[in-house]
């Protein structure tokens, strides 16, 4: 049904145009430059090139692009695969394979697969022809394996693959899955490849190291120990969703444990329910002071970069001053470096706009 419904909006889109009275050649989409081949005889002959123009634009093999969808809804994502005339209708036809937002794959075939964000695609093997016309702008989409950082998005926007739908059988598959034929694992290396050249290699996940407990050496119940590391992941993990929802991820493991630690100790100080007086200038979580206190990391990280042991000693500092209570001011006294006393104040008002609710 998803695929008919694809290739009927491309048609009708197009019939559309053509009732129009006044339609101008230029509001067609036009190959460009010569085909380098054709196949089929007669009426079936198709000419086939390397690029188009649409509005202005120009689109090309293997570009990801946003395709026109109904009223409402949100663009369609595919890859060009050819780009073709017909004799018989002389139109610019691609044929055009697609990709899946999560949200139009029924969650019983997506198992237990979780989002990482709203960038998030699926990668499929299904193909259409569809009108040339019905291209709304392109777009890039990034293809990273399962054990690869997602690279920042203010860096390098664009969507996110990870997995395959099979909209056949109906599975959702990773990139690295061994049951891909030849043909569908060059395509999906190809795309991991072309991500790599354009934003470079990503870092690998570093999974957590179980640490196992001799019996004979313990001293706590065990109960206690497995309630105390289940509370302090559950408090990690919300605090990360906290960064990834800000857009504050450095994509730098250590980084962002700095960012976790630092919002830890600033968390218990903040309310949690928004202000009802205009005076009352307590800073409120996590809105006034996740953007403050990503900015003093980037401040310190930017000042001490080149000695990354002195910046992680630093941010020892901070965490330790701010369980202590002490105020920004103090704080910058304390740490007496000139980042923190010029670019950083400069970049906090930048970033936030009032450093007085951090202040506080």
């Amino acid at each position: 049904m998803e695929q008919r419904k694809r290739k009927k909006e491309s048609e009708e889109m197009l019939l559309n145009k053509k009732a129009k009275l006044e339609w101008r050649p230029e509001d067609y989409a036009q190959a460009i430059g010569l085909s380098h081949k054709c196949t089929g005889k007669g009426e079936k002959k198709k000419c086939h090139y390397k690029t188009f123009q649409f509005h202005a634009n120009k689109y090309g093999l293997e570009d990801s692009v946003l395709l026109v969808p109904e009223d409402g809804e949100k663009p369609y994502v595919a890859i060009i695969k050819d780009i073709y005339t017909q004799r018989k209708e002389g139109h610019v036809k691609l044929e055009v394979q697609w990709l899946y937002r999560p949200e139009e794959v029924e969650k019983k075939y997506v198992g237990n697969w979780k989002s990482k964000g709203s960038r998030d695609l699926f990668y499929s093997f299904h193909r259409d022809e569809v009108f040339a016309e019905s291209v709304k702008d392109d777009c890039i989409v990034h293809f990273v394996q399962e054990n690869k950082q997602i690279p920042n998005r203010r860096k390098h926007p664009g969507f996110i693959v990870q997995h395959v739908y099979d909209n056949v059988k109906k599975k959702l598959r990773k990139l690295t899955f061994n049951g891909f034929d030849l043909q569908q694992k060059r395509e999906i290396d190809h795309f991991v490849e072309k991500t790599i050249l354009r934003i470079g290699h990503l870092r690998d996940i570093v999974k957590e190291q179980k640490t196992l407990i001799s019996r004979s050496k313990r001293t706590v119940p065990q109960s206690y120990i497995i309630k105390a590391v289940e509370t302090s992941r559950e408090s990690n993990n919300v605090v990360n969703s906290i960064l990834e929802s800000f857009d504050l991820l450095t994509g730098d493991s250590d980084r962002d444990k700095s960012l976790e630690e630092l919002l830890e100790v600033v968390k218990p100080k903040c309310r949690t329910s928004r202000k009802k007086q205009a005076g009352d200038y307590d800073s409120f979580w996590p809105n006034d002071v996740v953007s403050v206190v990503s900015a003093l990391e980037q401040a310190l990280y930017d000042s001490l970069k080149d000695d990354i042991a002195k910046y992680s000693n630093k941010v020892e500092i901070l965490v330790g001053k701010l369980k202590r209570g002490f105020t920004f001011d103090e704080l910058k006294v304390d740490l007496e470096e000139p980042i923190l006393k010029d670019d950083a104040s400069s970049s906090i008002s930048k970033s936030v706009g009032r450093k007085d609710s951090f202040e506080e």
